[in-house]
């Protein structure tokens, strides 16, 4: 199954559009309480992006200073956002301004 799928198509950035990509976006949608499907490249980005809708969703219903609650010991990703919601100091030297790392997690 690898290989025929290997000789048809591996990996398209998500710039593009595959047929593929949109019977699974419809599939999603009817098999869960979604209407849109969003996909990513990494992990990181979907970090971002979940944090992204997070706060928009916050925002939209008027909460100027949401809080995305994390876990302890857990690591979330290498961006900055990811890395301060990962919540071990270790990994926040050399990352902060002001003695802060990104506002908003706890």
């Amino acid at each position: 199954a690898v290989c025929n799928q290997m000789k048809q198509l591996h990996h398209v950035s998500n710039l593009y559009y595959t047929p593929q990509q949109g019977q699974l976006a419809a599939w999603l949608c009817e098999n869960s309480c979604a209407d849109k499907a969003f996909f990513c490249n990494s992990g990181a980005e979907s970090n971002e992006a979940a944090i992204k809708l997070a706060r928009r969703h916050a925002s939209n219903r008027g909460i100027t200073d949401p809080v995305i609650i994390t876990a302890e010991q857990s690591f979330h990703g290498r961006t900055l956002a990811t890395v301060t919601a990962t919540a071990q100091p270790k990994y926040h030297k050399g990352f902060t301004y002001g003695g802060e790392m990104v506002r908003g997690f706890q």
